[in-house]
């Protein structure tokens, strides 16, 4: 099958020299030759904006931008405002894409939808493979009914990232859809909520296309300030946009609250991060502060079927015992960085049991 149209693929660029040759590689490798490549160089210190000017020289399909460092949403709002394709699709500049990702989301947009997304793979430091993505549904649905299946996709993360989707340009610039400036964490969730609205139709494919590197340095990995308050905005936003469609459903409300309750446990965790600057009475601050918010208190029905941890940091949250949660992640953060293999048999424990309950609560 042969295709004309032009496809924009955005790379923000920020400190990235160690994996920015492989991944701007393996886009210009892709089947699919009909592309433009936007560098976008977010004020790198090292030597990333040169490796970009690099590519830039080489091949007449890539463009280097650059600008002073502010933040990925608005590298990619700049992309956006340079692409001239008549698709959009997204690379983070630490990762890397199969060979026939552009191809294959190309031919399923060509099924008359306007949004394609696909399955990834989760890749270490060392390039070793540790775990595939694959949605529950496939094939092209219409708005209703991809909305019936949005928790799952939602829980499972297949909705908040924009890598791994292929977008209508037209879309985009027609309605002004953004990357909200000054928000770092989310950001990308509400670019896709506010898409997902102006779409019709939404084309599902199986195929793990796009190599997601873990990495210890990335916001994900870091302690996060104010993560608690921005989370629930989201979580807050998820459950509009799902009352707006009329989709806030009994299917859908499972998952997506199933998720809040372990976005909670990852809030508690946050506070024992390695690299926090909190001392211990900001520590039980916060907690306090989170087992008395009356949203979370609202919820605390989702934490009863769960694995063995949500259980029981739903009892501590329901009795308000500051205490007991700070020193259950306290015990927790000392056998995570100097008692590894208990650890993480403690946690293949709770994740079987996890999984055990997600069954049983489904069917």
């Amino acid at each position: 099958m042969e295709f004309n149209n032009l496809v924009s693929i955005i790379v923000p660029v920020y400190n990235s020299e160690m994996h920015l040759i492989d991944c701007v590689n393996s886009i210009l490798n892709q089947s699919y030759k009909n592309i433009e490549v936007l560098l976008v160089n977010d004020g790198s210190t090292d030597n990333s904006g040169s490796i970009c000017e690099d590519f830039a020289n080489k091949d007449c399909r890539v463009k280097s931008i650059h600008q002073k460092n502010s933040g990925p949403s608005i590298a990619r709002n700049t992309g956006i405002k340079a692409a001239m394709g008549d698709y959009i699709q997204f690379v983070d500049s630490d990762d890397y894409i199969e060979s026939n990702m552009t191809m294959k989301l190309m031919e399923a947009m060509n099924k008359n939808v306007q949004l394609v997304l696909c399955g990834y793979k989760s890749i270490n430091n060392n390039k070793i493979y540790t775990g595939g993505h694959v949605p529950s549904i496939e094939g092209v649905h219409e708005i209703h009914q991809f909305m019936q299946s949005f928790g799952e996709l939602y829980k499972n993360n297949f909705i908040n990232s924009p890598w791994n989707k292929l977008y209508v340009t037209h879309i985009i610039k027609h309605f002004n859809i953004r990357f909200i400036d000054n928000l770092n964490m989310g950001e990308d969730l509400l670019f896709n909520l506010d898409y997902i609205k102006n779409s019709n139709r939404i084309c599902i494919i199986n195929d793990q296309l796009y190599n997601y590197l873990s990495n210890d340095n990335s916001l994900t990995e870091s302690f996060k300030k104010d993560f608690y308050e921005n989370q629930q905005m989201l979580f807050q936003k998820v459950r509009e946009f799902l009352l707006e469609e009329k989709n806030y459903t009994q299917n859908n409300k499972y998952y997506i609250e199933s998720s809040y309750t372990e976005m909670i446990i990852n809030c508690l965790g946050n506070l024992f991060h390695k690299n926090s600057n909190l001392n211990s009475k900001n520590r039980r601050n916060l907690i306090y502060n989170i087992v008395n918010d009356d949203c979370l208190r609202k919820k605390l029905v989702y934490f009863n079927n769960s694995s063995i941890q949500t259980r029981f940091i739903g009892l501590l949250i329901k009795n308000k015992s500051v205490m007991g949660i700070y020193y259950y992640f306290k015990i927790k953060k000392f056998l995570k960085y100097y008692i590894k293999p208990l650890f993480n048999l403690l946690k293949l424990v709770n994740n079987k049991q996890f999984k055990r309950n997600s069954y049983n609560a489904t069917i």
